[in-house]
């Protein structure tokens, strides 16, 4: 949880979505979900195809709520990147850019 309160500070400069609060609704309901999904792996170094997976579970209930969870999602990847805190490889992160900006669009990705 100490990277959301490191986020919101990130957030006020570098923040794409207008409003801090539904993105930060988003990932602290995302958090618990990604541990059980990934069998409690760190979201520093998010598997894109995890993500890709849950993202195309919730456009099939919600494809509007799915895009926006990928932008709160896509932004708190940028917040890792920038501060130094994204764990995993840079071919990850590029995948895991790929898999959310899709997802922003609601469109296919492979």
């Amino acid at each position: 949880m100490g990277s959301l309160i490191a986020f919101v500070t990130w957030h006020r400069e570098h923040g794409m979505l207008p409003d801090l609060v539904p993105v930060l609704g988003h990932l602290i309901a995302f958090f618990p979900i990604y541990s059980d999904i990934s069998g409690g792996a760190t979201v520093t170094a998010m598997d894109p195809g995890l993500i890709a997976e849950h993202v195309e579970l919730l456009k099939e209930s919600d494809a509007e709520f799915a895009s926006f969870f990928c932008a709160s999602l896509y932004e708190y990847m940028h917040f890792l990147r920038h501060t130094g805190r994204w764990s995993g490889t840079d071919g990850s992160h590029q995948v895991l850019h790929d898999v959310l900006y899709h997802g922003i669009l609601n469109e296919k990705f492979s």
